[in-house]
């Protein structure tokens, strides 16, 4: 390496930062290799974070010391260095060119410089030698400044190194290393949106929230040494890399999708204290932590007990609040403890104390709870206290782990970074289950087709004994009554061989009441065509009365909430007509379902009545297009809110709206226990005003727990996803014009 046309010797040393931003080309990474680290992780426009990573470099670098002379004296082509003080005195003065812009110094190097206490002690602090100081002070960049009581001094800048000295050049004040300086993020109006729907959520809907990390850093007096490049101190390097590559890298991964996780930090000193309380994983969260680089003020012990039981503390609260929830349903936990050295509180009962804290944590959370010892100091440091509370977690269920990322910037990055990855890769377990592996047996069927060119299809025919029941969870003794046939005289039915439609757990066939001929002999087919749902699957056939009384259950409990919506809708004034009495808002309507019994002839005998009795859940047939509204597992359909709309004194509102709107408000209208979704069926535009004719819903309830602490999962049958299809929508949902005139809370804005 040469400066100024000299030449230095080369020694390794620890890393500095490498390079910013993935794209080379960049101004930020040009500066960054100048010496002027500023990192912009934002754009101006919105939150296009993904390209705009920082990056620490894994190798140890060539760092130069300084060789003045090179070997031999330079030629200063006979012109002797004027001395500092001396240009002073005369006014032209070497720190400015005539335009006012900062010039290389020219002292020579038998300049002596007394150290005071002050500057000696900043020096080792910052790892900085007395050698160095003198380097920079010759062949830096010079400008004048002033101390906190006016007094002129001079700055002297060469690299990342800056030193003080008195206004005589002769006495060091302090020096210090430049640090990587991080840029804010720009908050706009949609990540404030964002921040204040998830401080709601913590607030109220805390079963929401998929993870809570619990972050201890260490602010102990040894956390302020300057001997991490890239970094003014320990502390800074800790809180720098924390905001990176945890908060910056999680939201990277999250994309545009809204997700409900909450962080606390901790700071450890002599005692413990509160830093963020379960504040959102944000941008916003993301800003504070930055701040906190240049107000951190590290000082005196650090007692790791402590601030344990105060991590614990915050745990149990949190658990309180999620008391009926089930264990699989509760948020994933992450407690990173951040320390340069072994903790000061070592006495052996305090050794014992910090083991109770983590068995009772991971006992009590098992793999719920991820337990990350970091070390952040010298090679030769002791973080035996560190390691042996992991083993402890480990121990007990939890998962435990240590890493010594020593004061490498490169190593914390890293550490974070897969950090982040794991809770990403956990968040994803607690919402829906849409990739889990289907263990059932499916039936062999084909679905519907033309056999001839008549367009004939193959039937089966059952007058044996049949009757139709209807479900009326009110009839205690008997939930499946007898009732009459939808048509008169009629005494059998007509069902299709072959399923017109499948879902994800249950066939669709047609289906048509019978009676007999009226002249001559035979049946026919009378009323409207209905539809009957089977099981796909083969296992359900053991169970096939509890497989239909579970479809009807869901159906009927929908029913009963539309009613209730299409009463708010019709009280809301903002859901009026605004003109005319003929744009009503469209009721939503589920359809009802009945069972029909019948005996079945196969030339067996059969012991068991069970095996004679097969039970088939009907429903009408819905003549129209049918449309997916929304899913158990958090999708919408917004493609069709080009379709019909009407004023109502709210403005314009499209038809759609107010089948999204309907889970919202079974969410808050059930006190967040459940939600009805998975909505389908038609839009019927044949009457005087719109109706929404919908079927096979499912409803993702809270899985409470019974006195006894167990839970009752799938309470509305197997696509019942509890919490996860809960989260799923939340999360995804979009509010509209009708879940504003409804006062619904807003989950989350166009």
């Amino acid at each position: 390496m040469s400066i100024h046309g000299m030449s230095f010797p080369e020694k390794r040393v620890r890393s500095p930062l490498n390079a910013i931003d993935d794209n080379p080309s960049h101004l930020r990474a040009k500066r960054a290799k100048e010496g002027n680290t500023a990192i912009d992780l934002t754009g101006d426009d919105d939150i296009n974070y993904a390209r705009n990573k920082v990056k620490f470099s894994q190798g140890e670098p060539i760092v130069h010391y300084f060789d003045p002379q090179n070997g031999h004296r330079p030629q200063e082509n006979g012109n002797r260095l004027e001395d500092c003080s001396a240009n002073e005195a005369s006014g032209s003065g070497w720190g400015r060119s005539r335009e006012g812009v900062p010039r290389i110094s020219r002292l020579n190097d038998e300049l002596s410089l007394l150290s005071t206490l002050h500057g000696r002690a900043r020096r080792e602090l910052r790892d900085i030698s007395k050698h160095d100081f003198r380097t920079v002070v010759q062949y830096g960049t010079k400008t004048k400044t002033w101390g906190r009581k006016g007094e002129q001094r001079w700055k002297f800048e060469f690299g990342t190194t800056v030193c003080i000295t008195d206004f005589s050049c002769c006495t060091e004040i302090t020096c210090y290393k430049k640090a990587i300086s991080i840029e804010p993020a720009k908050i706009n109006e949609r990540m404030l949106e964002n921040h204040a729907r998830a401080c709601r959520i913590l607030r109220d809907d805390p079963h929401l929230v998929t993870t809570h990390s619990i972050i201890v850093i260490d602010q102990s007096a040894s956390m302020a040494s300057c001997d991490v490049n890239s970094f003014r101190s320990r502390s800074d390097a800790a809180y720098g890399t924390l905001a990176l590559d945890y908060i910056a890298e999680q939201l990277y991964q999250m994309n545009d999708e809204f997700f409900v996780d909450s962080v606390t930090i901790i700071e450890m000193s002599d005692g413990a204290s509160l830093f963020v309380e379960k504040e959102p994983l944000d941008w916003i969260l993301f800003n504070k932590i930055l701040n906190r680089l240049s107000t951190a003020r590290p000082r005196s012990h650090g007692n790791y007990l402590q601030s344990l039981e105060l991590a614990e503390r915050r745990i149990q609260m949190e658990l309180k609040t999620l008391d009926d929830l089930d264990a699989d349903d509760i948020p994933a936990f992450m407690l990173v403890f951040i320390s340069d050295g072994k903790p000061s509180d070592c006495q052996s009962q305090h050794e014992e104390m910090r083991h109770n804290v983590i068995a009772r944590l991971a006992q009590k959370l098992k793999s719920k709870l991820t337990f990350f010892g970091m070390g952040v100091g010298a090679p030769n440091a002791d973080f035996d206290q560190l390691r042996l509370l992991a083993d402890a977690a480990k121990e007990y269920g939890a998962q435990g782990l240590f890493n010594h990322a020593g004061l490498n910037p490169a190593s914390l990055s890293t550490s974070f970074s897969s950090l982040a990855t794991s809770m990403t890769s956990t968040r994803a377990d607690l919402y829906s289950t849409i990739n889990e592996k289907q263990t059932k047996t499916e039936k062999c069927y084909q679905m519907k087709q033309k056999i001839n060119d008549y367009g004939l299809v193959p039937l089966r025919r059952e007058t044996n004994l049949v009757s139709r029941h209807q479900y009326d969870p009110k009839n205690l003794s008997n939930v499946w009554p007898r009732v009459d046939f939808f048509n008169p005289n009629c005494a059998g039915f007509d069902i299709e061989k072959d399923p017109f439609g499948k879902g994800a757990e249950r066939l669709a066939f047609m289906f048509h009441e019978i009676k007999r001929k009226s002249t001559g002999r035979g049946w026919e087919q009378v009323g409207c065509p209905m539809v009957a749902k089977e099981s796909r699957f083969i296992e359900d056939e053991e169970s096939k009365e509890a497989f239909h009384l579970s479809f009807c259950r869901v159906q009927n409990k929908s029913n009963e909430l539309a009613k209730l919506f299409n009463q708010a809708v019709e009280r809301a004034p903002l859901l009026r007509p605004s003109t005319d009495e003929v744009s009503l808002p469209p009721p939503i309507v589920f359809l009802d379902c009945s069972v029909y019994e019948y005996t079945n002839f196969r030339g067996m005998k059969c012991g068991l009545l069970l095996n004679r009795l097969i039970l088939t859940g009907i429903e009408k047939y819905l003549n129209g297009k049918f449309t997916k509204f929304n899913s158990n597992n958090g999708f919408a359909n917004n493609a069709n809110r080009d379709g019909a709309s009407i004023i109502l004194s709210i403005g314009e509102v499209k038809l759609t709206d107010f089948v999204q709107s309907f889970s919202h408000w079974v969410y808050e209208s059930t006190g967040h226990n459940m939600i009805v979704c998975d909505l389908q069926g038609i839009l019927d535009m044949e009457g005087r005003r719109p109706v929404f004719r919908l079927t096979d819903p499912a409803i993702c309830s809270k899985w409470k727990k019974d006195r006894h602490g167990c839970s009752a999962k799938n309470r509305y049958g197997k696509t019942d996803l509890g919490m996860r299809g809960i989260r799923d929508f939340c999360c995804r949902h979009i509010c509209n014009s009708v879940c504003k005139a409804l006062n619904l809370p807003t989950m989350r804005a166009k």
